[in-house]
């Protein structure tokens, strides 16, 4: 490390142990060009990724570490070699960001008989216990304040920035505050796993469904964990050499699992966790990301149901109505197709001239105790392969309704999000690091393609619990927009996100 490089910026604090290098200084421009000029050589190692396009690849042929099947019903092997029909298909998820509004930043005070952290984390208390094992305090030693910051459903880079500013504090012996720019938010937040899912159906001389297989091979959806209460699982602790081994987890114990409401005769769902790409200090290192596992086990699962029902040549509600028993299932889809004024046919292209066609599509989930149907309305762009999702429609039970008005806004939230999460956001990386750095490399739905109508249908169930409402409804989106993108189109998308050269080439094989 060169530090002579920085002799000219006045008041620059270097921190340096193993892995972990930090600059300070008390102006945060000057700490700004201090971090841009310090000139650091780094050990050469092999690139620890695959090139981008090759990483479902990878995925799939990654030895499994630790496997899974929360669903086994009847023998689906015996369905499918009996089968007078079998049909496959796979479906890609990528890496997602948090892509919080604004990247972390905390403060951090730690003196000889204690420490005070200012953190815009989800969970200041585990802020406080990790702070305090970080620095070797009682817990009732540290006091943790929350402040208001641009917030996550998970672990985004908030905590990171609470153990920098821990480890400068302590160092440094006065208050520091860690702001990480644009790039590092985007570059370093813990990222949602990347994943692959094979699902195959048998069906008999009539079309019956007689048995049914998910098959997920994905990254670990708590390589770090929710909490800060560990700081082994930091960036700090992990450049210093520090770190636990990550939990190898998909679905959450009890979770609903995709397929299992119907009545498809065997079943069986198993998930497979491959290791991380880099184990420790990773900026592809995973965690909970809103809905952890929901989007894309869903997207899959709900997009092969539609692909059933278009095999079988009946309407995608119909189809699962036939297949469903559980009555809180079956109300919130005939509410759902109401509501949206569901037109009962076989999903697929009709005729229609001109470059622009309509669809729709539904899905339906659960999670957590509550049931989710919504429908989508989308405009495909034939010629740029261009969509547009211009209606959703949502049915929502989640048992006792205690603020109609805040549950509402909440749904149309998740709606939203949902629909961003699928149709445009994706990690890109070198073989060496995030490229994916700001809201250019890294687009999210702008207000300009928001849905001209988002439309609630709330279930209240006042015998019933109240359950989960902040993510059921993100898990929903993927499938309703891809299926609704077939029924316009023909193209059939098995790849998220769902932009306009996947939808062109979709359409070119369709």
């Amino acid at each position: 490390m060169d530090e002579a490089s920085v002799r000219d910026i006045p008041n620059v604090r270097i921190v340096h142990n193993r892995g972990f290098v930090a600059v300070a200084a008390p102006r945060e421009w000057d700490a700004v060009r201090a971090a841009n000029a310090l000139k650091v050589t780094w050990t050469q190692v092999t690139p620890p990724f695959p090139d981008q396009a090759a990483l479902h690849d990878h995925i799939r042929n990654a030895p499994v570490r630790t496997r899974n099947a929360p669903l086994e019903q009847g023998d689906v092997a015996a369905a499918v070699s009996s089968a007078a029909r079998v049909h496959t298909a796979e479906y890609e998820w990528p890496f997602h960001s948090h892509s919080s509004m604004a990247p972390g930043v905390a403060l951090a005070d730690v003196r000889a008989d204690g420490a005070t952290v200012y953190t815009g984390t989800q969970k200041p208390h585990a802020v406080r216990d990790g702070v305090a094992r970080l620095l070797g305090l009682p817990a009732d030693k540290v006091h943790a304040v929350w402040m208001q910051g641009p917030g996550s459903y998970g672990r985004n880079d908030a905590g990171d920035a609470a153990f920098d500013a821990a480890v400068l504090s302590k160092e440094l012996g006065r208050p520091v505050r860690v702001q990480y720019s644009r790039a590092e938010g985007h570059g370093w937040d813990v990222k949602g796993p990347a994943s692959v899912h094979r699902l195959r159906a048998a069906l008999d001389a009539e079309g019956r469904v007689t048995g049914v297989e998910h098959v997920v091979r994905a990254f670990s959806r708590t390589g770090v964990s929710t909490s800060e209460s560990d700081p082994r699982d930091s960036l700090a602790r992990m450049l210093q050499g520090d770190m636990q081994a990550a939990a190898d987890t998909w679905l959450f114990p009890g979770d609903y699992v995709a397929l299992s409401p119907y009545s498809f005769g065997a079943k069986r769902m198993e998930w497979g966790i491959v290791a991380p790409l880099l184990d420790r200090a990773s900026p592809l290192r995973t965690g909970h990301l809103r809905d952890p596992s929901g989007p894309e086990t869903i997207f899959a699962a709900e997009s092969f149901v539609d692909e059933l029902a278009r095999l079988t040549n009946t309407d995608a509600v119909e189809f699962r109505l036939r297949h469903l028993t559980d009555p809180r299932d079956l109300a919130v889809l005939r509410a759902a197709a109401e509501k949206a004024g569901w037109e009962a046919r076989p999903s697929g292209p009709r005729s229609a001239s001109g470059d622009v066609v309509t669809g729709r599509g539904v899905s339906l989930s659960r999670r957590d105790g509550s049931h989710v149907a919504t429908v989508a309305e989308v405009e495909v762009d034939r010629r740029t392969g261009a969509i547009r999702a211009r209606r959703l429609v949502c049915a929502h039970d989640c048992g006792r309704i205690i603020n109609p008005a805040g549950l509402r806004r909440t749904i149309e939230n998740g709606l939203t999000y949902g629909l961003s999460r699928a149709t445009k956001e994706e990690v890109t990386f070198s073989r060496e690091m995030v490229t994916s750095l700001d809201w250019q490399t890294y687009p999210i739905l702008d207000i300009t393609e928001t849905p001209d109508a988002v439309e609630v249908v709330l279930i209240n169930r006042p015998e019933l619990p109240s359950t989960g409402a902040g993510e059921p409804m993100v898990r929903s989106v993927g499938a309703a927009v891809a299926n609704a993108i077939f029924d316009a189109s023909g193209a059939r998308i098995r790849k998220a996100p769902f932009t306009p050269e996947r939808v062109k080439a979709a359409l070119a094989g369709a």
